[in-house]
């Protein structure tokens, strides 16, 4: 039997949108449970801090249910597909704006760049690798960064962009690689199949 909804409800449904909406909630919700400005080494007494700037980690590793939907049977039949995966990732940009906004009073900088890096992430992801196999990077470079990166005494290592402070300027040009280079590849290549 064919679905009958039509118009933006019939997106909402395919696409998990409310999902995705409840994910954004839930991490909005997250920036004001853990403590912020602590960074230790994993392991240790008070690690929960170092985990604040990779509460975007769960908004992004759900992203490729997302963008892998739009691109089923009845979304391929459309005239113009590139404007389907633009409009997909524009909702979904309007939920990660909400996310770096919720996490402006802990530190804008971070929370925002975060979010932009691991959508970017995702995106190229998506667009990279099998569906069944486009959540390990948005997942396990974040750990990997954590696990690795940090060092005693609040420090991290030069590499762990995630966890660096909104003051490096190398962080916003990797952000902003990424994240055009993941645009580029959903929007016009679209995810591969």
């Amino acid at each position: 039997m064919a679905e009958q909804v039509r118009g933006f409800l019939l997106y909402a449904k395919r696409w998990h949108l409310t999902r995705q909406a409840a994910i954004t909630l839930a991490c909005c919700l997250l920036w004001l449970v853990f403590p912020q400005r602590l960074y230790d080494v994993p392991a240790r007494d008070g690690v929960q801090g170092a985990l604040w700037p990779l509460i975007p980690v769960l908004f992004s590793a759900s992203l490729p249910t997302v963008f892998g939907t739009s691109e089923g049977v009845y979304e391929r039949q459309i005239p113009h597909p590139a404007r389907l995966r633009a409009l997909t990732l524009g909702l979904v940009a309007a939920m990660g704006s909400v996310l770096g906004l919720a996490g402006a009073w802990v530190d804008a900088g971070v929370a925002v760049r975060n979010t932009v890096l691991l959508t970017g992430l995702a995106l190229c992801s998506i667009w990279l690798l099998p569906a069944g196999a486009a959540w390990t990077p948005p997942v396990l470079v974040p750990v990997v960064m954590w696990l690795v990166g940090t060092r005693p005494h609040g420090v991290a290592e030069q590499w762990a962009v995630l966890l660096q402070p909104s003051t490096a300027a190398y962080t916003w040009v990797t952000t902003a690689v990424l994240a055009t280079a993941g645009v580029y590849g959903y929007v016009y290549c679209g995810p591969r199949d």
